[in-house]
């Protein structure tokens, strides 16, 4: 026997089973055989913490009358045909990984501290692709096509030399699909978006960066698409912009301070006392300023009474930061949540024809950034009741897949990589308010744990 330890000890839960029939069905064809003898079989199982979990049945063998085998065993609930370990060990490995995102090494501890196995490296990697063969995709499609609200997030993310292009639902928050592939090209990217046409999607509006791989394919493939431009990647574009001509001033005061003779060390002059006294030199204004370049980009409803105080002094010491703090607040008022198109637009009209930022060198740069045609791009939200403005829901689903890198360093097989995604996809699948009534019948094993469904014997024999 395998196992030599006095079952019952060191308060060891036991589930006792008697499984000997006369006959029973080969676990292969299901053609039935006849009893011969009788045999005890323990399994380890996690049925209790920080308890030594054991299934102990007493089974019966069979003679088969089928080519499939000479003998065979009755199967035990809840066991693998001849595994050494429960379903419920295979179950509470796969959460761990895919719902705790443990490597394995650290699940290998958790199991030896919580229950007591000793299990080897290849067993965790068994019980993650097991874990891979119960989920269906198919299952996962007819809930994205029943559900899919008309709005879709697109972006990519890059790994290791490979790129991997998501979709996502915003409004009804859950990934559409992903796909792996080798380059970030145009011929990829329509190969992604014509596999999402054929699965019957219907967009109506697609919100995706400034990336030229949207610009002409997304209305090829489903006519009268409004395509959003996430305004978040062109407020950062913009922002630059305006704090380079911040740091531009900062750097003039600077070399201001630095004109004249310079003195030798020791005690200041009567003179240079004097002047400290009365406000700040030249490089001591350089560096607020510098310090608290962040105040010209923030909002005004963000402000603080401290940060208002530090703004006014700041455009004291350089009366032109206040022509960038006026522009930064109107390219702010451009996306406002409640207005018109109509109303964007007159707005945007109105800045692109003041001369003051025409003149300037920076906010020259910066309102081309807003040209009309790219500019109809980024207020197609304001048509709309519920789409958003960014794509940062795509964004957030980026970031998933960065933290399950980081917990797995070796995990860099494609095939690897794709059954981890899909995988993460399911566990938050099973939460979702939307998915949830469609698990009711499928065999929650224990609160806040992934369903796994155990194979039928009796539907793969058929």
């Amino acid at each position: 026997m395998r196992y030599t330890e006095l079952i019952g000890s060191h308060h060891d839960y036991v589930e006792r089973h008697s499984i000997k029939p006369k006959y029973a069905p080969c676990p292969h064809c299901g053609k039935k055989g006849k009893r011969k003898r009788v045999l005890t079989r323990r399994v380890r199982h996690v049925a209790a913490l920080h308890r030594r979990s054991w299934i102990e049945a007493e089974v019966g063998v069979y003679q088969a009358r089928c080519t499939c085998c000479k003998y065979f065993q009755a199967a035990i609930p809840g066991v693998p045909y001849r595994g050494r370990y429960s379903y419920e060990v295979r179950n509470t490995v796969a959460n761990a990984l895919i719902r705790d995102r443990m490597p394995y090494a650290l699940v290998i501890g958790r199991m030896r501290e919580d229950y007591g196995l000793t299990l080897s490296l290849g067993y965790i990697h068994a019980c993650f692709l097991w874990a891979h063969e119960q989920i269906d995709r198919e299952e996962h499609w007819k809930f994205v096509v029943s559900h899919f609200s008309g709005v879709l997030c697109i972006d990519e993310v890059h790994d290791s030399g490979r790129t991997i292009l998501f979709a996502t639902d915003p409004l009804n928050n859950f990934t559409v699909s992903f796909k792996l592939v080798e380059k970030n090209d145009q011929v990829h990217m329509d190969a992604f978006l014509q596999s999402l046409k054929d699965r019957g999607l219907m967009v109506e509006v697609a919100i995706t960066d400034g990336s030229p791989l949207y610009k002409d394919s997304l209305q090829s493939y489903w006519k009268g698409l409004e395509h959003q431009l996430c305004i978040f990647h062109v407020i950062k574009e913009v922002n630059k912009l305006i704090l380079d001509g911040v740091r531009a001033i900062k750097n003039q005061i600077k070399r201001q301070g630095n004109k004249g003779r310079k003195r030798r060390r020791g005690r200041p002059s009567q003179k240079a006392q004097r002047s400290r006294r009365q406000g700040m030199t030249k490089k001591e204004q350089a560096t607020f300023i510098w310090e608290h370049q962040y105040l010209i980009v923030r909002k005004e409803a963000e402000l603080s009474e401290q940060d208002r105080d530090d703004l006014a002094l700041m455009i004291t010491i350089a009366p032109e930061l206040a022509l960038f703090r006026r522009f930064n607040q109107q390219f702010y008022r451009l996306f406002e949540p409640g207005i018109t198109k109509q109303c964007a637009r007159y707005r945007r009209t109105r800045m692109v024809n003041t001369a003051e930022y025409q003149v300037n060198s920076f906010l020259a740069k910066a309102l081309k950034k807003v040209r009309k045609d790219v500019f109809e791009k980024m207020i197609v939200f304001l048509g709309w009741d519920n789409v958003d403005r960014t794509n940062n829901h795509v964004e957030r689903n980026n970031r998933v897949f960065r933290m399950l890198q980081k917990t797995r360093y070796k995990r860099r097989k494609d095939h690897t990589i794709e059954k981890a995604l899909e995988l993460e996809l399911y566990a938050r699948m099973v939460v979702h308010p939307l998915y949830r009534p469609l698990l009711i019948e499928a065999p929650v094993l224990r609160e806040g744990m992934i369903p796994f469904e155990e194979p039928d014997m009796q539907k793969m024999a058929a």
